[in-house]
């Protein structure tokens, strides 16, 4: 038998065992991770993103980032990137986003519409590594493009006796505090 008919009497019943082997692959891959429990559920927060709403969403070109503070200068490519994407809060403001170190966020707020940039709440924003005592993960910045309120859920300016979740109104660049649950316990 030449090698051009042995080919074609086993060619079916290799591509049979590689399909069966990746058919049981596929069964554990999933069996495995549908047996984890989700790490990733969201908290049941105390003020909901419907209660802030905005009667309208900024659809123009971004304007360009113009900076309140020498200190939000320093991160103005983050800022400027951020913007270019357009409104992802309260309607026409941008949340920009950068790290601090390791388990740190700091934040910078543009408006789309006008492109002035202010700080936020918070300078920085640490999130524990681990769960708190109580298993808790914090969620970081929580915000909506259609709401006001932005959620501050993590230690505020890196005060580990502060961590807990705060609820922010965004309204006209100034950052009211609504509510805070400080939460009991420190983090690990």
């Amino acid at each position: 038998m030449d090698c051009a008919a042995m080919r074609g009497k086993f060619t079916q019943p290799i591509m049979l065992l590689m399909l069966k082997d990746a058919l049981a692959a596929a069964m554990l891959i999933a069996t495995v991770f549908s047996a984890r429990p989700s790490q990733e559920t969201q908290p049941a927060w105390a003020i909901k993103f419907e209660e802030c709403l905005v009667a309208d969403v900024f659809k123009g070109k971004p304007a360009a980032p113009t900076f309140s503070s020498s200190k939000l200068k320093n991160y103005r490519t983050v800022i400027s990137e951020a913007a270019r994407k357009g409104p992802n809060f309260a309607g026409h403001y941008t949340v920009a986003e950068w790290g601090c170190g390791s388990g740190c966020v700091s934040m910078g707020i543009g408006d789309a519409a006008g492109g002035r940039v202010w700080g936020g709440p918070v300078t920085t924003l640490s999130l524990p590594l681990a769960a708190d005592v109580n298993g808790r993960n914090y969620q970081g910045l929580v915000y909506h493009k259609r709401s006001r309120l932005l959620i501050v859920d993590g230690c505020p300016n890196e005060e580990n006796r502060r961590c807990g979740t705060y609820y922010y109104e965004f309204k006209d660049g100034l950052s009211t505090l609504l509510r805070m649950d400080l939460a009991p316990g420190k983090p690990r």
